[in-house]
């Protein structure tokens, strides 16, 4: 089976006000953000059939029609009928929290766990909302800002070396490790966070924002500092990650993979992003949402990173493939010049083929044109034809099964 689907978007106020817009050809009279755009099925939203029966209209209920045999067997029984992963595109026009994600095995204990004490699903202090990992892997549609893994110990002392109000914290990174450097100091209450970050805000503030270059973690800080601090004037204890992390930079058509208890943060720019089908977060910083800091310090990977940045795999002139350490999804990016087709063989499991841009349409229906924005949800073991259509080069993503 073979289904037009539309995007799900999600209004939250760190998204940009342009590119999503744009891209779906609407527009933003009213100056919402356009944080993302969701494809799939997930509790937090489902996509639309754009061509809908009486019997579905969006994603959700269509699966719920046939789950094994829209699936495949082994993902209904594995995911317990719901899609496996989501496939998104965000635009990130402020700093994003600073969080990390569970491994299979913390999912299933930490969702069983707050079962048991009764904390119900929608409850803001509840972190497992399902029993899922949430590794995520993206790529960048635009020059992209993100902070990735933690910094070597002696790099991370060095930067905090720099800050007179931080500089106590170096010792603990240069004498012992980065997990005893960043817990001493995530364990701090408020009132002193406040009482060491305030030089280092007034400094920064009274920066001029043109000597400040985004590879320096001053430029970020600076900018969280406007961002997080609150009408009450705490200030966000996330600020202190941004020293300690990686700046990675990518340019576009370049990717990267978030592996469960890497603490990242998405600071500045477009991308498209597949993860697992889950929404468990430990937040660090740089939020006004719930931080359970005793759980994040206990599932973070306090190992170095060193962040490797992915090049796709080029498989031919249409197809280009990304290589990650990963079998709950895969993602390959497509391209088809003018009148060019694209035979997709038969896979087990679902997928989801987005349009970035122009537009293509089944071999068989001219007539059910994709355009940028839109998506083809294919079943389980279902062979795709696929012509471009119209006089722009059409660049697609299939997310899948590996």
């Amino acid at each position: 089976m073979i289904k037009q689907i539309k995007g799900f978007v999600q209004h939250y106020a760190w998204g940009g006000y342009h590119f999503l817009p744009t891209l779906l050809s609407l527009d933003n009279l009213d100056g919402k953000p356009f944080a993302e755009l969701w494809f799939g099925d997930h509790s937090g939203g489902t996509s639309p059939l754009i061509h809908s029966d009486q019997k579905a209209e969006n994603l959700r209920q269509l699966i719920d029609l046939n789950p094994s045999s829209l699936l495949g067997e082994k993902i209904y029984i594995k995911d317990g009928g719901r899609l496996p992963f989501l496939l998104k595109i965000l635009d990130v026009h402020k700093m994003l929290s600073i969080q990390a994600h569970p491994s299979k095995e913390a999912a299933i204990k930490g969702f069983l766990d707050e079962n048991n004490r009764q904390i119900p699903l929608n409850a803001p202090h509840r972190v497992f909302k399902d029993q899922n990992p949430k590794p995520e892997m993206m790529v960048a549609l635009s020059p992209f800002w993100l902070l990735h893994g933690f910094l070597p110990a002696e790099k991370a002392a060095e930067q905090l070396d720099h800050l007179p109000s931080l500089k106590e914290f170096s010792s603990t990174f240069k004498t012992e490790d980065i997990k005893k450097g960043y817990q001493k100091w995530m364990e701090l209450p408020q009132n002193e966070i406040d009482k060491i970050l305030a030089p280092l805000r007034k400094s920064l503030l009274d920066t001029p924002d043109a000597s400040l270059q985004k590879t320096s973690p001053d430029f970020w800080a600076k900018k969280a500092f406007r961002d997080f601090t609150g009408q009450d004037e705490h200030l966000d204890r996330g600020i202190f990650s941004i020293y300690v992390m990686n700046i990675v930079h990518l340019q576009p058509g370049e990717a990267i993979f978030q592996d469960s208890g890497l603490l990242h943060a998405y600071l500045e720019g477009s991308n498209i992003e597949l993860m697992v089908n889950s929404d468990n977060v430990f937040r660090g910083g740089l939020t006004d949402k719930y931080m359970d800091i005793p759980l994040l310090l206990k599932h973070l990977d306090f190992h170095p990173t060193l962040p490797n940045i992915l090049k796709p795999i080029i498989v031919n002139q249409k197809e280009k493939r990304f290589i990650i350490p990963s079998t709950d999804f895969e993602l390959k990016e497509y391209a088809l010049k003018q009148g060019e087709d694209l035979s997709i063989p038969a896979s087990p499991g679902p997928s989801i083929i987005l349009c970035l841009q122009g537009s293509i349409c089944p071999k068989a229906d001219a007539s059910l044109p994709i355009k940028p924005g839109e998506a083809l949800f294919i079943s389980h073991n279902t062979r795709v034809l696929l012509q471009q259509i119209g006089g722009e080069t059409a660049i697609l993503f299939k997310a899948g099964i590996p």
